[in-house]
């Protein structure tokens, strides 16, 4: 159980720093910060079916999933992001941003998942 707790931890730093430089190549080339938070959730989502597919019975696949891939995707800034587009009366927007994420990131899991198989 602690080794779980470790590599959990391990991968989740993992992941965490993946998503920073995610976050930095966004400030580099000027993207926006959703375009970042979009597409870290869509490769999450694709890594995370693939991983679950490919490695069912791996010791590695905690870290690997909840760790690697649930340090690097990111709801709470993908939720902070929308309510601040609701706030600021962009409401078109907010849903295209909300549903399309949603959407965006259950199809890239069963891809991941579909790919992983094979």
């Amino acid at each position: 159980m602690i080794r779980d707790f470790l590599l959990v931890g391990m991968g989740g730093a993992v992941g965490a720093m993946l998503r920073y430089s995610i976050t930095l190549l966004c400030q580099y080339f000027s993207w926006s910060g959703h375009l970042g938070t979009l597409l870290t959730n869509v490769v999450g989502s694709l890594c995370m079916g693939m991983l679950t597919a490919h490695f069912q019975q791996s010791p590695l696949l905690l870290m690997a999933t909840v760790g690697v891939c649930g340090g690097f995707t990111t709801y709470s800034t993908f939720s902070m992001q929308s309510v601040s587009l609701l706030q600021q009366g962009k409401y078109g927007l907010a849903l295209l941003y909300m549903v399309g994420t949603m959407l965006s990131c259950v199809l890239f899991a069963a891809l991941g998942y579909i790919l992983g198989r094979r």
